[in-house]
């Protein structure tokens, strides 16, 4: 057995890498400051946006390099990648490894004396390791900027934990025991161990990639030199040879894809993603965009580059885009239209003016050729007493005669002028929220106030009218509340009626001919 001379190729090799992946990560943790820094001096760029998951397969080379010479044999593993920044990334992996190694011909005897075999001793050793662990990945590919990263060279380094074992044949043929700890004796055993290594990926579609990697697994303890199946330590030729650690080495082909959808929300990657991307865009955008011109040639306050309408007649009022306003949408422009807010739905002359038909709008007169013209069509009444007549309502504690009420009169008016042979009878009523004194009072007012306007309004002489009042003892409805239909007047032909004078019970005035409102309660005597 021998251990890697300083002077011989393979350790020259590894030296270089190690030196290599030592300088490129210090190289990634420099541009991964620089690029906070930027992001944090006014860039505001997104240090962490939404982005992909990464799952990968892996195949490829495996070998155990220590104090035996190694044969090739193979590798398969699982990864499962996610993007702390642009820069960095974390990602776990799962690998099963398989080790083959002989006995180095030339130091077989020096071995064999001491462990006490023949000379012609030549072992062989296979090796397992299942190994899952934890690394963080430093990307290369963000120092370029204003470019799509189709390549990314990364380099990373990690911890983890492996179950391995490790067995020994004498001439590949019998196993023999090498004085291997008793955990590596055939049997698996767990041991902690770590990881580093150097890889390029190249972007090969819009959400899967290609790596080529190479790992290299340390392992701690004293099995860190059993794996091969020998712990060595001696002399070869006078000179000394000491204890070498085993490393594993996995160089391998690596197939990723970007999990999820593409969309808007979703990057791919950050290391597939410059974060340089934002502002350069932004700087195309805005060479993109005109040279910019204040001119404004028609005076309108919108700048011709934008002035949808160029030549707008001065003090016209224009909108955001320089149009002009037509306010009622008539398509005349507010500054030619004599009606700029015409109503909705009418045609407008050319001077922007709406077209609304007069209202049909009934006066008194009107209403009274209505009502005579009906009581004309009406057949003869064989009796006056016959005729209907209506009554009018009044509001709370009021004998001033509503709006409404005046067609009602009307009606009576016209009866009494058709048939001047007839006298009628207005007799006032009330509800019941007062005194008897008091409503009693109150339905007299009711009847004089019709009395009087028909007298007034229509010329009907006072003596045709026969005045009488009946209180709250003729109530409609039988309710001890206000209701209007129990404050009325009622008019009737008259028989053998005669007026009723004015009460004289102690209440000098009741209720209000001008609006004022009755307040006051049954028990006060109001």
């Amino acid at each position: 057995m021998h251990k890697i001379s300083p002077d011989s190729i393979t350790y020259k090799v590894l030296t270089l890498m190690t030196r290599k992946f030592i300088l490129l990560t210090c190289f990634a943790i420099a541009v991964s400051f620089g690029t906070a820094q930027a992001q944090t001096d006014g860039l505001k760029l997104t240090a962490k946006p939404k982005n992909m998951w990464e799952a990968g397969i892996s195949v490829g080379h495996s070998a155990l390099t220590g104090d035996v010479d190694w044969k090739s044999d193979f590798g398969i593993g699982l990864s499962l990648r996610k993007a702390l920044d642009y820069t960095f990334s974390v990602r776990l992996d799962a690998a099963y490894l398989r080790y083959t190694n002989e006995e180095d011909v030339n130091t077989r005897e020096v071995d064999a004396r001491r462990y006490g075999y023949a000379a012609n001793w030549l072992p062989k050793s296979n090796a397992t390791n299942i190994a899952g662990d934890v690394n963080i990945v430093a990307s290369l590919n963000q120092i370029k900027v204003f470019k799509k990263n189709k390549i990314n060279p990364y380099g990373f380094a990690g911890l983890g934990v492996g179950a391995v074992s490790s067995e020994v044949n004498d001439n590949g043929t019998n196993p023999v025991d090498v004085r291997l700890s008793t955990d590596f004796d055939d049997d698996w055993a767990i041991t902690a161990q770590a990881t580093g290594g150097i890889g390029v990926g190249f972007l090969i579609g819009k959400k899967v990639s290609l790596a080529i990697e190479h790992k290299i697994y340390k392992f701690f303890g004293r099995g860190a030199d059993l794996l091969d199946g020998v712990e060595f330590q001696g002399t070869l030729n006078d000179r000394v040879i000491t204890k070498d650690d085993d490393l594993g080495n996995y160089t391998n082909i690596r197939l990723n894809f970007a999990l999820g959808k593409m969309n808007d929300d979703t990057q791919m990657p950050l290391w597939w993603v410059s974060p340089m991307d934002q502002l350069a865009e932004d700087l195309a955008e805005v060479k993109a965009r005109p040279i910019f011109d204040n001119s404004d040639s028609d005076k309108d306050g919108i700048l011709d580059m934008v002035d949808q309408e160029a030549d707008t007649p001065e003090n016209c009022p224009v909108d955001t885009r320089g149009v002009r306003l037509d306010s009622d949408g008539d398509g005349i422009a507010d500054c030619e239209d004599d009606e700029p807010y015409s109503p909705p739905g009418y045609e407008v002359s050319a001077k922007g003016i709406a077209q609304v038909p007069q209202p049909n709008i009934l006066n008194e007169n009107d209403v009274n050729k209505i009502i005579d013209g009906r009581l004309a069509a009406l057949p003869p009444v064989e009796t006056a007493s016959d005729w209907f007549l209506p009554m009018i309502h009044f509001d709370n504690d009021k004998y001033s005669i509503k709006n409404s009420e005046y067609g009602k009169l009307h009606n009576v008016a016209t009866v009494m002028r058709l048939n001047p042979g007839i006298r009628v009878v207005a007799a006032g009523h009330t509800d019941k929220r007062a005194g008897d004194c008091y409503n009693d009072l109150l339905s007299y007012n009711r009847a004089q106030a019709a009395i009087d306007y028909l007298s007034t309004k229509y010329g009907i002489d006072r003596s045709r009218f026969v005045l009488n009042w009946g209180g709250e003892n003729t109530n409609l409805i039988p309710t001890n509340s206000s209701n209007l239909m129990n404050r009325r007047v009622e008019f009737t032909v008259a028989t053998t009626e005669a007026d009723m004078g004015r009460p004289d019970c102690g209440v000098n005035s009741a209720g209000s001919g001008s609006g004022t409102r009755y307040s006051g309660n049954k028990e006060a005597g109001y």
